[in-house]
Parts: C-alpha cells; structure tokens; sequence
C-alpha cells in the first residue's frame, strides 16, 4: 500500500514539474509540501527523488491570439499568432538540450529549435558551453525572446526586417565571466547560411556577441552577423545595444545596420535601424484576478544609411499589459495602438491590436 501511495505522489510531482517552468527552489519545495519528512531515510529517499526529477524533460507552450484592426482601411481580422510547443532537458549536469516548434506561425508550421549545449567547465566565475543544432544565432536580445517575453504583441519593425530567417544548424561557442570589475559574456559561431537547413556550403555564416555589464542593472552589447543571403549575396550586419533594468522598470535601445552586395547588379543597399522601447509593471496587491499592469511605449524605425532620406516606415507603439504571473502558468491580455509616423516615411498603416498571450 505504501509503495502505491509512493508512486501515486511520484507520479503527480513527475506532472508538475514536467509542465512547470519552475526553478530548483520551487520545485525544492514542492517536494518539501508532498513528503513528510520524519526521520533521515525520509530524508534520503526524497533527495533520491530530487536527482531523478532533476532529469526529467520539462514541456512548455506558447497560445497567441489576436485581434487586429487597420484603423486606415477598416479592415479586421482575428488569428493565431503562435501555437508553440516545446521541450527542455538535461541529460546529465553537463548537457542540456532543447527542441521548440510552431504549429502556427500564423497559419504556418515551423521548427524554431533543436540543439544541444555542453558545458565542460563551469564554477562561480566562469560558465564556457557550446551550443551544437538548429538554432538562432545570438543576435539581437528581442530576436532572441520568447513570446511572452516580448512584452509587445507584435515584434519591432526592426526585428521582423533586420533578423527573419536568421537561423540555421550551427555550432556557437559562449563564454561568460563573473567578476567585480567587469563582467562580460562573449559568443562566437559559425551557421550554415542564413534560413537553410543541413545546406552544403563553401564559405559559412559567422557571429559574434559581446555583452560588458559595467554596472549591475546595465548591459552594453555589440554583435556582428555576415556571410551570405539565402540568395547569395554578400551580407554584413552589425549593431548596438544598452538595455537597463531596475525593480519594474526596463528600458531598451537597439541599433542594427545592414549591408548587402547584390552579386548579379554589383549594388549595394545598406539600411539601419532603430528601437527604444520601455515598460513599467505596476504589481497589485488584490491578486485575485488580475497581479500586475504593465504600460509599454516603443519606437522603432527603418531607413537607408544615417537616416538621410525619408525614411522607409516609423512607428510609435502605445500599449498596456493586464498579466496574472501564476507557479505553473502565466497570461496576458495585451492592448497596443500603433502609430505610422506619415509625414517622415512611405509605409505602414496605423493598427489597433488586441491579445491574450498563455505561456505554460
């Protein structure tokens, strides 16, 4: 009886953490609330249980659905964003792997991700691993986000121009230092091509991130992307960041220029672009229904080299954020008003977009 007890309760924390995103404090003490502890062969047999768990795949998924309105043209339209499902592991303290697919990038199946990392040397200053598989390369922290962790609905301009299609099967090399003078975290890696798998080819893409934290709650990126278009054009693309974080508050600057050399015209069209977007959460003490608000503002634009001429779109993005932030799931519903600035650039109508956004 004891033993179909145990597995019962085995069972039941196997589902938990398997569907949570739990950290090992909480997953600790979800332990801690199953098993009563009254002797030390209680004690024993739930760490035994603990390095089991610690293995076991955790799933995770991603529902977007929105409602969008073109305040220019009246049109309407309801869709699903994103079905995203995923899993992460560990196959022993030193691997980790990772698999994540689309069931609907609005309305199209994609594979975001499968890869491996290995991490042969880690202590408390250094972290050095290596990330072999289908991936993006480390460019562009908003490029690099969840969905849910973009706290606008849609992405910036400058994301969805700049980096679609930046992912392919490659090898990337990271490492990071922890110190009390100047810690630093630098990546370097080379990719098939640029939106190909398992595609033969002659000369790689390459990349390279450089992140410095001169303060706690500040960090300075440089990254770099080159190589080739899916078409074969020469590509070179570089960029800044500074993002700061304290409390609540968040703010974020990003600045990519891009370079391509067309190899049939023999031209060259170089664009930049621009984004500053920042939020603050306001936490609610009655967490009943709703734990948090969250007012977001973005500006992002397009345009050739320095900005010289009209530019090609720019947008202000206006919204809010009504969050409930539970152990095993959160949810948004977000509302964003965008703004095509007409008398500085060529494209763009303004959009009125509604969303409830789940993460489990």
């Amino acid at each position: 009886m004891r033993k179909f007890i145990f597995s019962i309760v085995f069972l039941l924390v196997c589902y938990v953490f398997g569907f949570s995103q739990n950290n090992q404090e909480s997953r600790r003490h979800i332990l801690d609330s199953l098993f009563i502890i009254q002797n030390t062969n209680d004690s024993i047999r739930l760490d035994k249980v603990e390095k089991t768990l610690f293995y076991l795949p955790q799933i995770f998924s991603y529902l977007k659905t929105d409602f969008e309105w073109n305040t220019e043209t009246g049109e309407k339209r309801l869709l699903l964003r994103n079905a995203r499902l995923g899993v992460v592991g560990k196959l022993s303290p030193v691997i980790n792997y990772a698999m994540e697919v689309d069931l609907s990038d609005e309305g199209i199946f994609r594979v975001l991700k499968a890869y491996t990392v290995y991490k042969p040397y880690i202590d408390d200053k250094h972290q050095l691993s290596f990330w072999f598989g289908y991936q993006k390369p480390f460019f562009s922290s908003e490029y690099l986000r969840s969905p849910m962790d973009i706290f606008f609905i849609r992405r910036s301009l400058v994301v969805n121009d700049m980096t679609a299609g930046i992912v392919d099967v490659g090898v990337i090399a990271n490492y990071a230092f922890k110190n009390t003078i100047l810690p630093f975290e630098l990546s370097l890696g080379v990719m098939n091509g640029m939106g190909f798998k398992n595609l033969s080819f002659s000369v790689p893409n390459y990349t390279g991130r450089l992140r410095l934290s001169p303060i706690e709650s500040i960090n300075v990126i440089a990254q770099y992307y080159g190589g080739h278009t899916p078409a074969g054009d020469n590509l070179n693309m570089w960029g800044f960041e500074c993002n700061y974080t304290q409390a609540s508050f968040f703010i974020e600057a990003e600045y990519f220029h891009r370079q391509i050399e067309y190899i049939d015209s023999f031209m060259t069209k170089k664009s930049n672009g621009l984004l500053i977007q920042t939020y603050y959460s306001f936490p609610l003490k009655n967490k009943k229904l709703i734990h948090y608000i969250t007012p977001t503002l973005r500006w992002d634009m397009l345009g050739n080299e320095f900005f010289a001429e009209k530019l090609q779109n720019a947008r202000l993005t206006a919204g809010v954020n009504f969050g409930i932030d539970k152990t095993y799931m959160k949810a948004e519903f977000r509302l964003n008003y965008e703004k095509c600035i007409k008398a500085i650039s060529i494209e763009g109508d303004d959009m009125f977009i509604a969303e409830i956004i789940l993460s489990i």
